[in-house]
Formats: C-alpha cells, structure tokens, sequence
C-alpha cells in the first residue's frame, strides 16, 4: 500500500531525543522513533518522548488514526495509536502547539527485539558463510534494522537509526537479526523490522534490571549492595574518585603517565597516547624485542591459515602484560608499488588497532573478530622497503591477530606473518585507565608478582558486565516499544555459572515480559559446541555442556523456544560462521507458534522421557517430526547404572525412539548426548535439525 507522502511537500523532520525528563520547551521523540521505521501490526503501538509541561500532543498517522494527550508535568509524553494490518509505507506526524516532528517511510509489520552477546551482535561484515554474496544481495527494502549502539552514558543512542536492508547497510547488521528477518518476510511478505541491542562478552545478569536480580537467589547479595549504595550512579561517583586516587599512585610507582579509558567508539577513534612516533619510518627500533616465525630461532609464532601472533605467544597468563597495549612493526619489500594494494587481516586484530603504513594511518578497527581490510593510498608504498606499523589494543581475554595477514593487489597476496617482527608492549589495560610503563620485557616476563604487589588495577565504570548496566542503558531506552516478541543468543559468558543460569536467565524472560506488559514470546539459541580452555577463555574447567541443558530445562517456561546449534558449532571458534542456520531455526519457532505455519516443525528433537529396560533405555522426544535420523555413525551417547559412572553406548534408531545400550552396564538407570563442550551433532529429525543434547535424571 503506497500514500502520498506528507514530506514530499514539507520535508522531514528528525529531531534526537536527549531526555524525557527535561522541562524543555523542545518537542523531542525517544530516539527508537525514525524516518524507515517498522511498526507492530494491527496493535495499539505506543510513542513517547519530551516537551513543554501541560501542552497537547498529537500523532497523526497517514493511514487515517489520530491520538492525543497532554505532556505531563514533568515534561514527559506517552501515546499509543493503533495501526492497521501490514503495508507502507506511511508518515507518522508528531504536534505540540506549533511544533512538530514528520517521521516518514514508515512501515508497518513485524518487529522483533534480538540481544545477547557476540553471537547475536555479529555483523554481515565480520566472518559468516558466504559472505560476499550474502552482502551483495542483502537488497530487501522491507527489512529494516536498529541498531543500539554500545554506549553505556547513554548519549550514542541520539545518533542511531533505523536503517533500510541493502548491501551497505546490512554490513553492519546483525547477522542472526537479518537472517531471521529475511526468513519471516520471505515466508509471509510481511515488513519486518529488527531492533538489536546486544554486546559481546556479557552476561545474562548484565541484561537483567536491578529489582529482579534483587529477588532472585543467586544475585540478591550484590543486587541487594547496588540498590543500597544509591544505585549504579551513585556507586559509579564513588568508584571515580576511587580510580582518581589509584591512578596517581600507579603513575608515581611507574613513573609514567595514564589515560582515561574511552566510554564510546568515538573516544577510542581518536585516542591519543602520545606514542604516535612509533609509526614513524625513521623511529629506530632497533631495541625492541622481536620474533619470527616458527622457522628460525624465537617464539613459536606462526601456524599456517590460522593465528600467527597473539599477546598470549609471549605473555603469561593472567599478568599485566596479557592485555594492553602492543606495538608492532614490520619491515617488508615490495616489488611494484603503483599497484592497489589492500592490508588484509584476514580473521580480525582482538580487540582494537591503528594500522600505519610509512608513517600514514591508512585504517583502524574496533571490533575483535572482524577482518580488516584497509585500502592503501597510492604513491604511499616504495620500491624496496618499507614499514608496517599497528598499535594494537587488547582490552581482556586473547589478543592481537586472529589469523594470517598480507597485502593484496588483486591477483597476488604478500604474506607478512612469516620473517621478524619488532614489538613493545606500551602500557596496561587496567580497570580504572590504560597505564603506560618503562619496564623491560624481562620485567614483564618475571616480575609480575612484584608489579601486581604495587600496581592497583582500580574499578572499572565502563564495566558492560555490573549488574543491570546493559538493562539500564541497552533495553530501557527502547521500552515499551511495540514487539512481537524477543531474540536472544547469549549464554557463552555464563558458562562459569551454569548452575545458576537457569534461575538467572527464567528471571531476566520475566523481567522482560514484566517490562513490556505482555507475555510475550522468547526465543534463543543454545549455545553452540566449543572447545573452551584455558587459553582461549581463561576457563578451563567449563562445563558448556550443563549451561546448554540449563538453557533446554529453561523451555519449562511457558511461550519459550530454543533453537539448537549441535551441528554447526566450530572446535576453535566460539563464532560459528553458520549464521543462516541460526536465523533460520529461530524463525521456524516463529512461523509455528505465532504465525500459525504448523506444517513447519519448530525445533529439533528435545528429550521427553525414558522407559529402563534390563540391558538397555529408550528414550523419545518431543519434535521428532516424520522420524529420526543419524548423521553417520550414531555416537556421542552414555549410559550409566544406579552408580552414575557414565560409559560410552551404542545406540540405534527404532521408529520414533532410541535405544541406549553398553555391555558394561546391565541395569542402566541414566543416558547422556552430547556431553562435552565440542560435540557434533548425530542425532536429527527428518527435517535435518539436530537434537538438543541432554541429561536425564
């Protein structure tokens, strides 16, 4: 359905919203609100924002429906509009007095709230299957995407909008979301429109507000600590002044000057360290430290097609120097420097770099594990040598590059990993500011126990994991947008604590639910199969595979589905590229439950129940489609008699169940699938989606 616009005549107004709680004479609109918009269908969608106390407000929307109220006292506004079934696109015209706000292209649709971490934040540009050509044809102007930007002062959010599915665009959407989206607008020709707010690394507690953390259990005492001190903004004044004082005891102990750790991209795009003369082609670095590849005599660097240089190489674990910052410097020979060239890394720089060429900052990244591709100016290069210098800045956990690197001229690539590198390791990444230092590598090296006796790491403010913080500034500013129901893909930062996770993931689909007023559906994604150590994560002893079976014991609460990931998970990477499969699963739980498709089977196989035999367990399943199926042999199964000593099992396909055997058990009593933290799936429905690994009683 087309209309003519209203901003075809008086053109578009798109004014940020800063606050609703301003006594402004401003009319403002939450920021949520923007030209390309989705709004839910065929419901009472509310619109919010700011202006001057007691005035009218007005919404007129295009396809014939008008509300109004008054702005409170307090300067705030709240006003729902009931929209009509699915189409576009409209305008949305906002009023107060002789102000007024024109929102246009908006459609009407379907609209989802996808969030978690690094799985659900993973952009189109960052590594998934098939990439070029799943950009290249990421043209769907029905599918619309916002994005909440990283931030936790709360201002970012004033710049986003929502941004219309092309192949520019979709670089920087989430790859799930956009998956997801694609699936339910192919399958119904509906608008669809994506509001992500996710961020790596956190936890589910992060995401959970501060008053139901409170009444749970497992995070009542520092939920309880919060609330008593005043709150996350009384607690983060305090913990300023605390990080003042450290950090002029740390800079009088290294004799060195610190920084302020940025709170937004814009902050770490333009840091200043005062180093910029390592870029430098004359700087001599001659002193550094340096290493080769694994070839000649050094560290043992370099793998072929994978990781060739990480802090971890060199630095101990859990020392200062883990994490930091690291300059490198590379010096390479080119033949023809009037090609186009590229700098290619090809897996990511973790987590952020400045990559200088001959001294000219040719580009920066700020994303661990997405590849760098950095044109390089012509006349920069030179016959014969030249310098490759990149200032590298891990900010926890492994660092530095994700896989091989090289120039490319279009026909031939220049490998840069293999010969000598120079290094200085700059400064530390504490909690309260990034700290430079004077010290030798064979300080760093083997004094650690000293440093950490005298170097306070202070209190991180910016810390996306305290408790609440991405509720507070990621989900509030969003509610109560109108949605049909939530995404979510997260779980991997709680696999220390998976035994709190069901109590603490079922608290935060409440609080939710709460939030928004609706028992609305929530769908999320076991977390994939991966190889966790110590390394890697920093976690050992993970158990990843009792943080997915609390995520499947989790399906206990009404209106919830899990899409299951046993068959697409990657050994060595906690990020699997197979994101389609993922949007995919997620939009069968959507098309069967809300959308009435009940021809499209909704998940894979879930445990239902076991009947014991003398010398052998059946087990059935929920989901089994038309019937089951192996992928090759079928492992990965256990059993275990009354003394719950578990033993590899055979196990076979009989109709609908499955039979669980071993002749070292004869009275078996339990059976377990998929019991390790990397496993790839064997068991299917017909439909081709894995079963969920599990646990009986």
């Amino acid at each position: 359905m087309k209309l003519k616009s209203f901003y075809s005549l008086v053109g578009i107004i798109s004014i940020p919203f800063y606050s609703c709680s301003n006594n402004t004479n401003e009319l403002k609109v939450a920021p949520v609100f923007s030209n390309h918009m989705v709004l839910q269908q065929k419901s009472d969608v509310p619109i919010w924002g700011s202006g001057s106390p007691e005035e009218n407000i007005e919404i007129i929307a295009s396809w014939g429906e008008v509300s109004k109220t008054n702005i409170s006292e307090n300067g705030n506004w709240n006003v729902s509009i009931r929209t009509p079934n699915y189409g576009g696109p409209y305008e949305v015209k906002v009023v107060s007095g002789k102000k007024e706000i024109i929102f246009g292209d908006v459609m009407i649709g379907e609209v989802w709230l996808t969030s978690g971490q690094s799985n659900m934040e993973w952009p189109m540009s960052a590594r998934i299957l098939d990439q070029k050509e799943e950009i290249k044809n990421a043209n769907y102007p029905d599918i619309r995407m916002f994005s909440v930007p990283r931030n936790l002062n709360g201002t970012y959010i004033n710049s986003a909008s929502w941004k219309i599915a092309n192949s520019e665009n979709a670089t920087d959407f989430s790859a799930v979301g956009y998956f997801f989206a694609r699936e339910i607008h192919e399958k119904l020709g509906v608008p669809v429109g994506i509001l992500n707010s996710s961020w790596g690394g956190t936890r589910v507690e992060a995401w959970t507000s501060i008053e139901k953390l409170n009444n749970l259990p497992s995070s009542k005492k520092e939920a309880n600590l919060i609330i008593t001190k005043g709150g996350l903004s009384a607690i983060k004044i305090i913990d300023q002044e605390y990080n003042l004082e450290t950090r002029k005891a740390n800079e009088k102990f290294l004799e060195s000057k610190s920084y302020n750790i940025p709170n937004n991209i814009l902050g770490w795009e333009n840091l200043n360290l005062d180093d910029i003369e390592f870029s430098s082609i004359e700087f001599d670095d001659s002193q550094w430290n340096n290493f080769f590849d694994k070839n000649n005599e050094g560290f043992v660097i370099y793998t072929p097609n994978e990781t060739f240089f990480k802090f971890e190489n060199i630095f101990k674990a859990k020392t200062f120097a883990e994490d930091g910052v690291l300059w490198l410097r590379k010096r390479f020979n080119v033949d023809d420097p009037t090609k186009n060239y590229k700098f290619i890394a090809e897996k990511g720089i973790d987590d952020f770099d400045f990559t200088f060429i001959n001294g000219k900052l040719i580009g920066k990244g700020f994303s661990c594990c997405t590849a760098r591709s950095y044109e390089i100016p012509q006349n920069l290069l030179k016959k014969g040598e030249n310098i490759l210098a990149i200032r590298i800045i891990d900010t926890g956990g492994e660092g530095a590059f994700k896989g091989a690197c090289y120039l490319e001229d279009g026909e031939s690539r220049l490998f840069l990993d293999k010969g000598e590198w120079r290094f200085k390791h700059l400064a530390f990444y504490l909690a309260s500011s990034i700290q430079k230092h004077n010290l030798s590598f064979d300080q760093l090296l083997n004094e650690d126990d000293y440093l950490k006796s005298n170097i306070k790491t202070g209190i991180s403010i910016n810390n996306p994991n305290t408790y609440s913080i991405l509720y507070k500034h990621m989900i509030e500013p969003i509610k109560p947008y109108k949605v049909k129901g939530f995404l979510w893909y997260q779980g991997e930062s709680n696999v220390d604590n998976y035994f709190d996770y069901k109590n603490l993931f079922t608290g935060m689909i409440l609080d939710w639910r709460e939030k928004w007023k609706e028992k609305l559906p929530f769908y999320f994604v076991q977390i994939a199969p991966f190889l966790y150590n110590k390394n890697e994560n920093g976690c050992g002893d993970c158990l990843s595979y009792l943080l997915r079976d609390a995520q499947r014991k989790t399906l206990s609460l009404e209106n919830t589905g899990m899409a299951i990931t046993l068959d697409i998970g990657e050994e060595n990477d906690i990020h699997p590229a197979n994101k389609q499969d993922v949007g995919k699963r997620l939009a069968r739980l959507a098309l069967n439950n809300d959308y009435g498709m009940k021809e499209v089977l909704a998940s894979g196989p879930l445990y239902k129940s076991k009947k014991l035999y003398k010398t052998y367990v059946d087990i059935t399943f929920d989901y089994v489609g038309t019937g089951l199926n192996s992928k090759g042999i079928l492992n990965g199964f256990e059993i275990a008699g009354s003394d719950n000593v578990f033993y590899p099992a055979s196990a076979k396909i009989i109709n609908k169940k499955v039979r669980v055997f071993s002749k070292k058990v004869k009275m078996p009593k339990r059976v377990r699938y998929g019991w390790k933290n990397y496993f790839d799936a064997t068991l299917f429905n017909s439909e081709g989606l894995p079963a969920s690994s599990f646990q009986t009683e």
